[in-house]
């Protein structure tokens, strides 16, 4: 992992590990450029996502640099052991289940760029893959005007008000948890990383009238032992890909 890079590792329970950290600027400028050639390209992308937003597009990777550079941060034994050993336990339990043999190997199966606007959302829902990421390219409101809105006033100790959240099982059957990534200006150019199949949702916002933009991305595993194997999927209870 590069020494500039400051991974946050967040434990949401026994099984589910997630990770936050600021990516590189060279790859948030290369994120930027394939925006712009997917602006232009318009490939709508809403027809697979569960959110209530204005516009999604495809993005393309030709250079496969998304991938390559999320795995030099999270994929590394010696300077990011906790994600290392949670991304081998992963692998290994698909190899468990569906009786695959030979090495399971990475590949991006879809990256998007979703523009959200005011008063738009995104309900819960997770994705289909093994490992998800999304990255925050440019947040314009800040969750601290959002919970001093007249309509956020209430007896929560913070308001979600555009805010990233992850819900996940609790202790007993029944309740659930929640782990909330408040959102800001300053949070352009960080990434999360988290398994697919973890539930989460992105509340609406108020207090701008710009566009919120961020970048989701799924990732599978597929077996290289033999010649054009079929993906590996999960098949979580809801499947979006927003």
């Amino acid at each position: 992992m590069p020494n500039q890079i400051e991974v946050e590792h967040i434990q949401l329970s026994k099984e589910t590990e997630i990770q936050k950290f600021k990516l590189p600027q060279q790859t948030i400028d290369y994120l930027w450029e394939r925006i712009d050639i997917a602006k232009k390209k318009s490939i709508c992308h809403k027809k697979h996502l569960a959110g209530n937003i204005s516009h999604s597009y495809l993005l393309d990777d030709p250079q496969n640099m998304i991938l390559q550079n999320l795995y030099k941060i999270v994929y590394v034994p010696d300077s990011n052991p906790k994600m290392f050993e949670f991304i081998n336990k992963e692998v290994e339990r698909i190899h468990t289940k569906c009786d695959i043999e030979g090495i399971l190997t990475p590949y991006l199966d879809a990256m998007w760029v979703n523009f959200q606007k005011k008063g738009e959302f995104q309900p819960i829902h997770d994705h289909s893959g093994i490992f998800s990421f999304v990255i925050w390219m440019d947040i314009p409101y800040h969750w601290k005007d959002e919970a001093k809105l007249p309509s956020a006033k209430s007896n929560c100790a913070y308001h979600p008000g555009g805010n990233f959240d992850f819900v996940y099982s609790g202790e007993s059957l029944r309740d659930s948890k929640e782990y909330m990534i408040r959102l800001s200006p300053e949070m352009n150019g960080y990434c999360c990383f988290f398994p697919s199949d973890l539930s989460h949702q992105v509340y609406p916002f108020y207090t701008s009238d710009k566009d919120r933009i961020s970048i989701s991305g799924n990732i599978r595993y597929r077996s290289i032992s033999k010649p054009n194997p079929p993906p590996v999927y999960q098949f979580p209870f809801h499947t979006s890909e927003t």
